[in-house]
C-alpha cells in the first residue's frame, strides 16, 4: 500500500483467494509505475530509501512519501513462495519474478540473480501488478475484514486514494462497531446522506474527523 501511495496511485485493488482454491494474492494499483531503469536502481536495491533519492513529497500529489528501506519490497515471501510483479511506465511492461527456492540458494539477498522481462506497451499505460503465489499454508488465512481494519487506520480518510478489497471499497461502515446511516431532505439543499460509525476498539482512524461530499466531491473537517 505504502508504495502505491508513493506512486501517486488513486486506485488499490486486493483480491484475495477463496479457501481451499489455490488461487493468489492480487495487488493492483493505478500508479505511475516503474521503468526498467527504476526497477534495476531503486526497487531492486534493498537500502534503497524513496524519500533520500526524490524529497519528502510525491511529485503528482504532494503527497508525503511513506515507504523506505527497499526490504519491504521483498515483504511478499514471507507469505508466498512466488512473487511476481508487472509495472507500466512511459511504454514499456517490466515483468520480474521472486521464488523463495532462489534465495535459499545465496547467502545475500542483493546476490540474487533476478531476470527481468521488458516488452512494449500502451503508452497511455501505468500500474503496478504484484501477484503472490503458492501462500504458506502454516499462516493464517488472508481474512478481508481483517485487512479492512488494519488498512482503514492509516487510510480511511483518504479521498484520492480508493482500495477496493474483493470488489467492496474500503468505507466507513468498515469501522469495528455500530454502522448507521440517515436520509433526510434539507430545504434548499435536498436530499443529504449521513453515514457513521461509532468504533467500539482503541484503535480507530488515524485522521478521524468528518467528510462533506457535494455531488461527490470531497470536503474533510
Amino acid at each position: 500500500m505504502d508504495n502505491a501511495w508513493d506512486a501517486d496511485a488513486e486506485q488499490v485493488t486486493i483480491l484475495l483467494p477463496k479457501p481451499l482454491s489455490g488461487d493468489p494474492l492480487v495487488i493492483q494499483d493505478d500508479g505511475t509505475g516503474m521503468t526498467e531503469e527504476e526497477l534495476r536502481r531503486h526497487y531492486l536495491s534493498i537500502a534503497s530509501d524513496r524519500r533520500s533519492r526524490r524529497g519528502e513529497r510525491t511529485a503528482g500529489k504532494n503527497r508525503l512519501v511513506k515507504g523506505r528501506k527497499g526490504i519491504g519490497k521483498f515483504a511478499g515471501l514471507m507469505a508466498a513462495a512466488v512473487m511476481t510483479l508487472e509495472t507500466r511506465a512511459r511504454g514499456r511492461l517490466c515483468r520480474i519474478t521472486l521464488r523463495l527456492d532462489d534465495l535459499s540458494q545465496v547467502e545475500d539477498i542483493e546476490q540474487l540473480n533476478i531476470g527481468l522481462q521488458s516488452d512494449p506497451c500502451g503508452p497511455e499505460l501505468h500500474g503496478t501488478t504484484i501477484t503472490l503465489s503458492d501462500l504458506h499454508q502454516g499462516l493464517a488465512y488472508p481474512d478481508a475484514n481483517r485487512l479492512r481494519q488494519i488498512l482503514l487506520q492509516e487510510y480511511g480518510r483518504q479521498d484520492d486514494f480508493a482500495i477496493t478489497i474483493d470488489g467492496k471499497r474500503l468505507d466507513v461502515d468498515d469501522v469495528s462497531g455500530s454502522y448507521s446511516e440517515q436520509e433526510e431532505e434539507l430545504p434548499g439543499a435536498g436530499k443529504v446522506k449521513l453515514r457513521f460509525s461509532i468504533s467500539d476498539g482503541k484503535s480507530g482512524l488515524r485522521q478521524p474527523g468528518i467528510t462533506l461530499r457535494v455531488d461527490g466531491n470531497p470536503s474533510s473537517r
